[in-house]
């Protein structure tokens, strides 16, 4: 029981994890490495960039976007929100799209093949749905 509670206790303690936040693409790039972000309508802009990390998973990358009161988060991480109600969506030109309802957000979930990391959409606007799904195409 030492053993096992010494083991837990050195992995615990050599996790080197990462939580940053940047106001731009290009700082955070610097940082983290390069990344893509999707294209984004006229108007809205990066407010803030978060890079999760906790050295064990893979790591969390959400961009921020706000035009004027209206906001829409994009990340790239693993796969989330498995147990969440979700809806697949039939797309010919992505296979694994899903719409997934999570309390009072929209998300879409999305990924090219599985050897892409997922992405996400998250809004609060139900009727955002179809332009999130061109975002996702054209990423």
């Amino acid at each position: 029981m030492l053993v096992l509670f010494s083991f837990i206790f050195s992995i615990v303690a050599c996790n080197d994890g990462q939580s940053l936040t940047f106001e731009n693409k290009e700082d955070a790039e610097q940082e983290i490495g390069k990344f893509q972000v999707p294209f984004m309508p006229e108007g809205y802009i990066i407010k803030k960039i978060t890079y999760e990390n906790d050295g064990f998973t893979h790591p969390v990358t959400k961009v921020f976007y706000e035009k004027a009161s209206h906001k829409v988060t994009f990340m790239i991480a693993s796969s989330w929100f498995d147990n969440s109600p979700s809806e697949k969506i039939e797309n010919d030109k992505i296979a694994d799209m899903l719409w997934i309802s999570k309390d009072k957000e929209y998300v879409l979930k999305w990924r090219k093949s599985n050897k892409h990391s997922y992405k996400y959409l998250f809004t609060r606007s139900e009727e955002d749905k179809g332009w999130l799904i061109s975002i996702a195409e054209n990423y």
